[in-house]
């Protein structure tokens, strides 16, 4: 039920960094944030933490890592999904 709930707050961060991105390039130059990125950054770091307090606190390695492949895969693939599909919704002109 953990890995449920661990995965369901991941999602729901990666909505609200990717909210955040695109209120921060509204009326932005340049080039573009793409929450996707921060977030899949940011969550790995939190997976790899959480990982080693699951450790720390008595549980093996190899059921930790099973674990934390899975609540990192799930929110990571669903940003790398959001991410393509609005690079191709909104491509980036060719900077020469």
């Amino acid at each position: 039920m953990r890995t449920l709930l661990v995965i369901l707050i991941g999602i729901a961060a990666l909505f609200v960094i990717i909210a955040i991105a695109a209120a921060l390039n509204k009326g932005r130059s340049g080039r573009p944030i793409d929450g996707a990125t921060v977030f899949v950054w940011l969550w790995l770091v939190f997976a790899i933490v959480d990982c080693y307090v699951g450790v720390s606190a008595g549980h093996g390695l190899a059921l930790e890592l099973a674990i934390h492949a899975l609540v990192f895969a799930v929110p990571a693939a669903l940003a790398w999904h959001l991410s393509r599909r609005q690079r191709a919704v909104h491509p980036q002109p060719h900077q020469e």
